[in-house]
């Protein structure tokens, strides 16, 4: 893999992972936080990168299960050694098991023909020309979503 390739891929995953970081208790979004920037200065060489991109790719999975596992539960340390030297076997594990009912989905997906959207009213590209723009202030959209029901 290229080199802008896998910058590419680590801020995709960094950005998914920054918007999940919301559904941990904040005493963890500040560790975390931290991982982040470490993470961010690990890129020098494609050996850092590459392994900066397990590490993020790691952090995902744990955020898709709301919990964080060591060593991702205190201060990154000063220089990252590939991911497999530092979680045990135990907890990688423990993750991958936890997320196998997050991947449900693809098994399902597999069995569904694709078919072309037809859109009623307005396509998404032309959303913003179907709003009404206001002669003074701003437009403003919100997303919002909660894991209450889980």
């Amino acid at each position: 893999m290229g080199s802008t390739q896998l910058d590419e891929n680590f801020f995709y995953n960094s950005m998914l992972a920054k918007a999940m970081v919301q559904m941990l208790p904040p005493n963890d979004r500040k560790v975390i936080r931290l991982w982040f920037d470490k993470l961010m200065q690990t890129d020098k060489n494609k050996e850092q990168k590459e392994i900066r991109n397990e590490y993020v790719w790691f952090i995902l999975l744990m955020l898709q299960c709301k919990k964080l596992r060591e060593p991702f539960t205190g201060v990154p340390p000063l220089e990252l050694e590939p991911l497999r030297d530092i979680v045990s076997s135990k907890v990688y594990e423990e993750v991958m098991v936890a997320n196998d009912d997050n991947m449900d989905w693809l098994e399902k997906s597999k069995g569904i023909s694709k078919r072309n959207v037809q859109f009623r009213g307005t396509a998404p590209s032309q959303f913003f020309k179907s709003m009404p723009i206001p002669n003074a202030g701003v437009i403003c959209y919100l997303s919002a979503f909660s894991d209450r029901g889980n």
